[in-house]
């Protein structure tokens, strides 16, 4: 199995993780009022945030590893994947850091929580959903 279709499938399992916490924390924060069923959501935002998170270290780790034996060589459709994963990094530390530590600031967690999942699945388009573009055009049949 490729470098490639690893990361992809990977991948297709990030963006359901990250979908999961988009989705759950968007029916929370779309229908308040019912305390019972807004801390279900919690734990599944929470779970599923979990699962994003340990989905993308070992990405992060194929991708650095990409990226060093790639050198100076990389595609722009690389660097566009390379510069919205440290933005995607960046955005996620951040949501991280403001939950654990400040928690003043959480009215901005939906907010962050909104980049996280463009991001996800912007870079996903533009990587995975092009391998497997690929893949289908040019396979017989």
């Amino acid at each position: 199995m490729s470098n490639y279709l690893i990361k992809s499938l990977l991948a297709v399992l990030l963006l359901g993780a990250g979908l999961t916490s988009f989705l759950s924390m968007m029916a929370r924060f779309g229908r308040p009022g019912d305390e019972v069923r807004a801390a279900k959501l919690r734990k599944v935002h929470k779970a599923a945030g979990y699962a994003y998170a340990a989905l993308l270290a070992p990405l992060a780790f194929l991708g650095a590893k990409f990226l060093i034996e790639t050198g100076d060589g990389l595609s722009v459709r690389g660097t566009f994947h390379f510069v919205l994963a440290m933005a995607l990094l960046a955005v996620l530390l951040l949501k991280l850091l403001m939950v654990r530590t400040h928690r003043q600031l959480m009215k901005h967690a939906s907010v962050l929580g909104m980049t996280l999942f463009s991001l996800t699945l912007i870079i996903f388009l533009i990587t995975a959903g092009f391998f497997f573009l690929q893949r289908i055009s040019s396979s017989p049949g």
